[in-house]
């Protein structure tokens, strides 16, 4: 989706924070204003603003269009932020014929959020090959001088994989990042109250665009030496990015990110901690996609080292993580034995969220023993410790497990009612592998009512997530839409419709 962005927008910037990253990089900012002073106004040229932060860049943006040297010239600054581009020009042909030239001022495109189409990893992106494919075609149809604003990951890109874009070049001013900007962005991510998890969509997002400009920020260039400091905060930022994706079920990235911080970590003692939770989360995505064996291995690494150092805390989590992994064996006896040791540490410790998890797991396993006012109490425990420490997505998921229960009763109304309270959750979050769930237990439960159109409804939103994430689950719904639909086709055909 593209969006126009008015100037007014950037008032917002503090003028202290503005006055910062010009003086820090007052050398690349006399640059900048000198390539927008020569640069011709009638014809295309090309320049690069190279800043990691968004913040930093507003702050350039703007010092740019206040300074006296620019008041004769007109900026329009345009946002290209869906990751899913592909052809810039288009997108640039849509909204140049808006643009209001302002007479007798130079006129400038200023364009930020295309580093989302660029990505990290991988080679030639789709929208990168556009560029050297049309490359030709900037001259004739833009006409006026473009500054792209980008990261340094995304300049690279471009340099590396679109070559004969890159050659319109004509200047790139590279801003480094003032400490006050990085400590605020490892204050809303590594060390945020909130976990990532719990974050609704929007704030997840943003805090997944931090975590990336940190981790560029850590990660060495250009023969800079990374220093024992540095090297923790990135395996702890690539970390923080495993368990944001792990969030959003992107398994295969979140595994991606995971797999570098344990690479970075080998055996260094200084590293233990943040390797073994390196290792905790891994052994989570293992376990989510099935490989309970490697799982189990990844966990029994991970709490060897929490032991060692005393984080009582993790090893409650490990802890806790072994009773999932047992008990999804049907070794039930060993898995409420790994969740009564939980229990006991989160107790000694004071960690309410943690024995909120595993009062619910405790409550699963009782629930299929067929005890099920024990479940109940165990949830509703579980449920009222979740919402006094803001657990969303433990919320969601207790709501869900009782929702269960109330249908198996036979409290139709009531069991919907919890699932919506999951659902309605679970969006906010960004709860993707939750919501298929979800819809398919409200799917199988209002087409017992009957409801087979809303029924279908759930069941169809269901699979088309299973089929994003290539799950094998995929396929047992659609045998459960099909016998819906039979039902539905048969109930119409009674009634002569």
């Amino acid at each position: 989706m593209l969006s126009n962005k008015p100037l007014d927008q950037f008032k917002e910037i503090p003028e202290i924070h503005q006055q910062r990253i010009i003086e820090f990089n007052q050398e690349s900012f006399d640059q900048l204003l000198t390539f927008v002073d020569i640069v011709p106004d009638d014809a295309f040229d090309l320049g690069f603003i190279d800043c990691n932060f968004a913040k930093d860049t507003d702050a350039i943006i703007q010092a740019l269009i206040n300074h006296p040297d620019c008041q004769e010239m007109q900026f329009e600054i345009w946002d290209f932020p869906d990751p899913d581009m592909r052809f810039l020009m288009d997108e640039i042909l849509k909204v140049l014929p808006a643009v209001k030239v302002q007479p007798d001022k130079k006129l400038i495109f200023i364009v930020r959020g295309v580093e989302n189409a660029i990505g990290m990893t991988g080679e030639y992106p789709p929208m990168l090959v556009d560029f050297n494919w049309v490359r030709d075609a900037y001259p004739v149809m833009v006409r006026h001088p473009m500054i792209f604003c980008l990261p340094d990951y995304a300049i690279t890109r471009v340099a590396n994989y679109a070559p004969d874009f890159w050659a319109w070049n004509s200047g790139t001013f590279v801003f480094k990042t003032p400490a006050n900007t990085r400590d605020d962005a490892i204050s809303q991510t590594l060390n945020a109250s909130k976990g990532i998890s719990n974050c609704e969509l929007p704030e997840k997002q943003e805090r997944i665009n931090l975590l990336k400009r940190l981790l560029i920020e850590y990660t060495p260039s250009n023969g800079r030496e990374e220093t024992p400091g540095d090297l923790k905060t990135r395996i702890r930022v690539l970390n923080e990015l495993g368990i944001a994706y792990r969030s959003r079920s992107e398994y295969k990235t979140a595994k991606y990110h995971l797999e570098q911080a344990l690479g970075l970590a080998k055996d260094d003692e200084n590293l233990g901690d943040v390797k073994a939770n390196s290792l905790h989360e891994l052994a989570i995505i293992e376990c989510n996609v099935g490989e309970i064996e490697k799982a189990i291995t990844l966990e029994q690494q991970a709490m060897k080292i929490f032991e060692r150092i005393g984080d009582f805390k993790m090893k409650a989590a490990t802890l806790h993580q072994l009773g999932i992994i047992y008990a999804d064996r049907g070794d039930v006896e060993k898995a409420i034995a790994f969740y009564q040791q939980s229990l006991e540490l989160t107790e000694k410790i004071g960690n309410v969220q943690g024995k909120a998890a595993t009062l619910h797991c405790l409550a699963i396993i009782y629930a299929n023993q067929g005890d099920v006012e024990k479940a109940i109490a165990l949830y509703e425990q579980s449920l009222e410790l979740k919402e006094k420490v803001g657990d969303v997505q433990g919320k969601a998921a207790t709501l869900h497990c009782l929702a269960i229960i109330y249908a198996n009763q036979g409290e139709v109304e009531k069991a919907i009612a919890f699932y919506q309270q999951s659902l309605e959750l679970k969006e906010k979050i960004g709860d993707v592998q939750g919501k298929t769930a979800t819809f398919a237990m409200l799917g199988q439960l209002l087409a017992a009512q009957g409801d087979f159109d809303q029924a279908l409804n759930y069941l169809q939103q269901s699979l088309k997530i299973l089929q994003h994430l290539r799950s094998p689950d995929a396929e047992i719904v659609k045998e459960i839409i099909a016998e819906v639909e039979q039902m539905d086709g048969d109930r119409k055909f009674a009634r002569g419709i």
